[in-house]
């Protein structure tokens, strides 16, 4: 019979078996984690940290949307990544003395479960799969970093925006609807294709009305990703509609 406390970190330990950083490990070295892992719960608009805060240990997004930034000389808003449930982020704080490298804030009312840094780090000593897992998260974090970074260089907003929305269809070669779900505001989505949510909101008119999407409130229908797809590269080489 599982005792009281096992039974109490059963939901834990649950919600930490969907991070990819923890996939496949023991029922007992999770609970192991669960056990000293602290649950915090934020407020729409509620700061998580700030650039530069002493890292007090990496997170796990339990449910809702922290957006992950930095803020430009000019003051405007640059999204590195929206961390959706089952996301870890800062994992790289915790092995750096710098503390956390941006600014995370909750999109909508959220909940995250923070590993702290030191135990965290007496369990990668004393299991190094756990290290090589890192090693794993950090990996796919440079990924979506370096297709920030291709976003950011195509230098109009349409493109910028059918970059995304292609990199969110799971074969941009065929002609069958692709449904996306965009999860988050306008106001973000501008955020972070660096644009205005005024433009947004008129590339999507425009994408509509060629017949490109089909726009449901926050869900959007890709009707044909291959005719998309071309429309996509017309516009890099010079051809498409620009703004």
């Amino acid at each position: 019979m599982k005792s009281p406390a096992s039974l109490r970190l059963a939901p834990l330990a649950y919600s930490l078996r969907s991070a990819s950083i923890f996939t496949g490990l023991p029922e007992e070295d999770l609970a192991r984690i669960a056990s000293c892992a602290v649950v915090r719960k934020l407020e729409k608009g509620e700061y998580l940290f700030h650039e530069g805060d002493p890292a007090l240990g990496f997170y796990v997004v339990r449910k809702g949307i922290v957006n992950v930034h930095r803020v430009a000389s000019d003051g405007r808003e640059q999204v590195i990544h929206l961390f959706r449930p089952g996301e870890s982020l800062a994992e790289a704080a915790v092995v750096s003395e710098t503390g956390y490298p941006a600014d995370a804030r909750a999109v909508e009312e959220s909940e995250v479960i923070l590993i702290p840094k030191r135990e965290f780090l007496e369990f990668i000593h004393a299991d190094s799969r756990l290290a090589l897992r890192m090693l794993a998260s950090m990996s796919q974090h440079l990924r979506v970093l370096v297709a920030s970074i291709e976003n950011l260089k195509l230098k109009d907003a349409e493109t910028r925006l059918l970059h995304w929305l292609l990199r969110r269809c799971p074969q941009p070669r065929t002609e069958k609807p692709v449904t996306i779900e965009l999860g988050v505001t306008k106001t973000v989505l501008a955020s972070e294709l660096t644009t205005r949510q005024e433009t947004l909101s008129r590339l999507f008119a425009r994408l509509r009305d060629q017949k490109f999407l089909v726009i449901r409130q926050r869900t959007v229908v890709v009707t044909n990703p291959e005719r998309l797809q071309q429309h996509f590269e017309a516009n890099l080489s010079g051809h498409g509609g620009r703004e």
